[in-house]
């Protein structure tokens, strides 16, 4: 099952019109970085985000964060009994291993698959309301669910919800660690971000996740 949902991004492609997309390898994660206990203690909401955009080592570090796996079919991330409803995309403004675009992450393979172009002003910019900080950030990390791999009603959508409000910790301690500012998006029509980045059906953006380096 989770082979083929990594198969999604895939699939996504070919229906945009785009040529069959080959999947980058990310670097393995690394145990470089500030100490868990650093990590909580300085982690804070960082809203003056600048370039340069992230490396593909930077965002392949995040993503694991999120919602990789630390031992083999098993995530960083708990899930409730392991349907793992969540993918995660990121929105690059493009560094010079990691062309400005929109991803899916795979975590059987460690891996982001190109979908479209774009850059995280140009995809959410047109989105009424889309705060400055969101959109002229380098990166946007989005956490997207689908609760009916759980099961039905209120009970599996609380449990994808869960499940989002974890890996968002977990990557925003992750930039922590890595010296990197970021923050959750609020007051935004996750509805519209759903259609912005034409996410499978039943899948639904939950949680935005813009990152950056910290402006001086």
């Amino acid at each position: 099952m989770r082979r083929f949902r990594c198969t999604l991004a895939f699939s996504t492609a070919l229906l945009l019109g785009a040529q069959a997309p080959t999947p980058l390898k990310l670097p393995l994660p690394t145990a470089e970085g500030a100490s868990l206990q650093a990590a909580l203690k300085g982690r804070a909401t960082v809203r003056t985000l600048v370039g340069p955009a992230l490396s593909l080592a930077e965002a392949g570090q995040l993503l694991w964060a999120a919602q990789g796996e630390n031992r083999p079919g098993k995530r960083v991330v708990p899930s409730a009994r392991a349907k793992y409803p969540l993918e995660l995309y990121l929105l690059s403004s493009g560094a010079t291993d990691l062309p400005a675009g929109t991803y899916h992450y795979c975590a059987s393979g460690h891996t982001l698959t190109r979908l479209a172009d774009g850059t995280p002003g140009t995809v959410l910019g047109a989105i009424k309301g889309m705060q400055a900080w969101i959109k002229d950030a380098p990166a946007v990390f989005v956490v997207a669910g689908e609760a009916s791999r759980i099961g039905e009603g209120a009970p599996a959508l609380n449990l994808t919800y869960y499940e989002a409000g974890a890996a968002a910790q977990g990557l925003l301690l992750q930039a922590t660690a890595l010296g990197l500012g970021a923050g959750t998006a609020s007051g935004v029509d996750l509805g519209a971000v759903t259609q912005a980045l034409k996410l499978p059906k039943g899948t639904q953006a939950l949680i935005l996740l813009p990152v950056g380096h910290v402006k001086l």
